[in-house]
């Protein structure tokens, strides 16, 4: 059904690891307003030079901030089109039932005959973009805003760290390892990337509020099971945001099956964001945090820690 349009991650890997690796001997060209214009410019000519000083920078920080003199595994990061992501949900429940990585050199057309196709079998399909995915070295689409580099390779470079540890390796059991896994890379990004003093990117609450209010709705109608309407209605919002001027292809049970899987996500229903900033906020260290989350393997540990340490801290 995907045919020749699948992503071979080891592939990738085997032909870009080596080339990376010999960047660990090589100090940046560029200062930060240089890396700037690039990035605004998205002058992939100078793309060595801009992966180098984001390997440089960001290996700075994450060490300062988890007070680490050497990191492992060692920051790489390849600046490219990343690939795009299949997402397969059943139609009458928002979940993430399977996740396959496409060539983003795939067409229109392509990405739609096999949507239509895995639709006919009683299932949700999306094949989204994606700005960055955690292989080895992670890859990384080039953003025009700094702050959102950091935060996206720092985001990447702790699933890398997290694959060595109980909790990382649980991200293949799927539901709510997954959320924990994304959305614990989301708050170390943004504990990271927090005090950059470049522009940050400003938060849209309508589309925020807008897609909150349709997965709230689109989950009641499933759970009367009334999955036409259900299908009607995320059809009418979706057509809401295009007359609003958002350029989103498709809402449906898949969209919000991967986009619900980060806790700062509007399409997130699951409160781990919360959670997670409660319980870091119980330990005097990032650090001290992280070394004890890492252990965890299921949802049910989790939830004995938030609840041992919210005790052990009233």
């Amino acid at each position: 059904m995907i045919g020749n349009h699948k992503f071979n991650i080891f592939m990738w890997e085997l032909k870009t690891l080596p080339k990376q690796s010999l960047d660990i001997f090589k100090s940046s060209k560029i200062n930060e307003i240089e890396a700037i214009n690039i990035l605004e410019n998205k002058d992939y000519d100078q793309k060595k030079d801009l992966e180098i000083f984001f390997e440089t920078e960001v290996t700075h920080l994450i060490k300062e901030k988890l007070g680490k003199d050497f990191l492992f595994p060692p920051l790489h990061v390849s600046i490219e089109n990343p690939p795009k992501v299949l997402i397969v949900s059943p139609r009458d429940k928002i979940f993430q039932k399977k996740a396959v990585l496409i060539k983003n050199d795939i067409t229109l057309d392509e990405i739609e005959i096999i949507e239509k196709n895995i639709d006919a079998l009683n299932l949700s399909s999306i094949i989204l973009d994606t700005g960055g995915f955690a292989a080895y070295p992670s890859i990384v689409n080039m953003k025009k805003n700094y702050h959102n580099m950091v935060s996206t390779i720092s985001h990447e470079w702790l699933h890398h760290y997290l694959f060595f540890y109980p909790l990382g390796r649980s991200y293949f059991k799927g539901g709510d390892m997954i959320f924990i896994n994304e959305t614990l890379a989301d708050l170390f990004a943004n504990q990271v990337s927090k005090n950059i003093k470049y522009e940050k990117s400003t938060s849209d609450n309508f589309f925020r509020t807008f897609m909150k209010e349709t997965r709230e709705n689109v989950d009641i109608f499933l759970q009367k099971k009334e999955l036409n309407k259900a299908e009607n209605y995320m059809d009418r919002r979706l057509i809401e945001l295009q007359n609003n001027g958002y350029k989103i292809r498709k809402i449906n049970q898949a969209y919000f099956a991967f986009y619900g899987n980060y806790g700062t996500s509007p399409s997130s229903i699951h409160t781990y964001h919360e959670d997670l900033l409660e319980l870091m906020l119980t330990y005097d260290s990032f650090i001290e945090f992280l070394n004890e989350i890492k252990m965890i393997d299921d949802s049910n540990k989790f939830q004995s820690l938030l609840k041992n340490r919210s005790i052990n801290n009233d």
